[in-house]
């Protein structure tokens, strides 16, 4: 049974991860602007086997991986070219011994020109995240309120990424007057065609692991894989649109759809085509005292189609996130609720999951360079998987408690 992580190689995994990161950070000092953050966690866990050691847990660490843990080592790198153009690097090593000690999360070339007649332009072309989330909204693609991301977020990043060209037309309506701004976003990629076999296998799980580009995920019971593909040749495609009022309000939707032929798959590793389309939407709201609100929905289905028998899998999910900021102290709460059927909308079927948890974390930021945060997670579901593939009751009551100490250096950091 194919595992990512192995307990015995821990140290020497994670002393090659941090040797990595530090030749990475020394050219990164190089560039014009640089971050290196190192993320250790002391944890406790009551939770199943881990999704990296091939188990069907629904938190990152298992509850025989208590103890000291990386949570994350990152490097990244913004060098701009000219005054219109800048090259992104993101890359991180989580201590869980993937085919590389470090991985690339994002890579790609951005066009910013300067505004004009109250419209602003910008275009990526790369490896990056659709603009979907508006809860990991710190660099790293991070959550600065919790540890662990919502359901849906920690989906986008084990499964998606966009790996083409995106671009965004804004109208500056604050630039002209008015007290709101509108944005339309609209990209086509490709290599991202298993996405959805992870939902359909593993259902929704909480956590702030992210796959690197050339990276594997986690499945319940099976070998990992590597969820960027190209199998069909076809391209996918999303659209979004966005509404700013005065910097405190965010409105955000965007439809998905990879547009993945069902019926193809991948004659060498066996990997199929997944058809997964989505839509989302969400909105966050800042006071000028310190409250964030933050609440994002999501509905969409996956299906395959192996000789022409369809096998279908609607997905759900929704958070809703409070938080309150007090000079350098941070509190806040999350409730998530997530749900993956099967066959015509059957709870109760192959691959099916329903859930709920609670989140809530104290974060203590003593300067740009040092911050601490302690989090408890709660994750109550019932997956159909587990009786089915590991042999155990569906129910399954998860705890983690961690506690996080994170240094960042860099010149990003002030």
């Amino acid at each position: 049974m194919g595992q990512l992580l192995s307990r015995p190689g821990k140290s020497s995994c994670v002393a090659r991860c941090l040797l990595a990161l530090c030749a990475a950070a020394a050219t990164a000092a190089q560039a014009a602007d640089w971050e290196l953050d190192v993320d250790a966690r002391l944890l406790s866990s009551e939770g199943g086997k881990s999704f990296l050691e091939a188990g069907l847990g629904t938190v990152r660490f298992g509850q025989d991986q208590s103890g000291l843990r990386l949570g994350r080592a990152r490097v990244a790198i913004s060098e701009p070219f000219g005054e219109v153009w800048t090259l992104h690097i993101d890359a991180s090593a989580w201590g869980d011994q993937d085919k590389s000690p470090v991985g690339v999360t994002e890579a790609y070339l951005q066009y910013r020109p300067y505004p004009f007649s109250g419209y602003r332009l910008r275009v990526k072309a790369g490896a990056f995240y659709a603009p979907i989330s508006l809860e990991n909204r710190a660099s790293g693609w991070e959550s600065p309120y919790t540890l662990s991301s919502s359901a849906i977020n920690t989906w986008l990043g084990e499964e998606l990424r966009t790996i083409g060209l995106e671009a965004q037309l804004d109208w500056l309506g604050t630039r002209t007057g008015h007290t709101f701004d509108l944005g339309l976003t609209g990209a086509v990629y490709g290599w991202n065609e298993p996405a959805g076999v992870v939902l359909a296998t593993d259902g929704f799980t909480l956590h702030d692991r992210q796959t690197p580009l050339f990276g594997r995920v986690g499945r319940g019971g099976y070998e990992p894989l590597e969820p960027f593909r190209q199998i069909d040749g076809r391209a996918g495609y999303y659209g979004g649109i966005e509404a700013r009022y005065l910097d405190r309000v965010v409105l955000r939707a965007l439809h998905y759809d990879n547009r993945a032929d069902p019926s193809a798959y991948d004659a060498v590793s066996g990997a199929m085509a997944w058809r997964t389309s989505f839509d989302s939407a969400g909105v966050r709201i800042e006071s000028g005292d310190g409250w964030t609100v933050v609440a994002q929905w999501l509905n969409g289905y996956t299906y395959i189609a192996p000789g022409g028998f369809e096998l279908e899998w609607p997905f759900n999910a929704r958070f809703a996130l409070l938080s309150k900021r007090v000079g350098r102290h941070m509190l806040s709460a999350r409730y998530d609720q997530f749900q993956v059927l099967s066959g015509k909308g059957n709870p109760e079927q192959d691959g099916s999951q329903q859930g709920h948890a609670w989140t809530a974390a104290y974060l203590f930021q003593l300067n740009p360079q040092w911050r601490f945060t302690l989090e408890w997670l709660r994750v109550v579901s019932n997956s159909y998987s587990r009786g089915d593939i590991l042999g155990t009751t569906g129910l399954a009551t998860e705890t983690q408690l961690q506690l996080a100490v994170r240094c960042a250096l860099g010149s990003s950091v002030q």
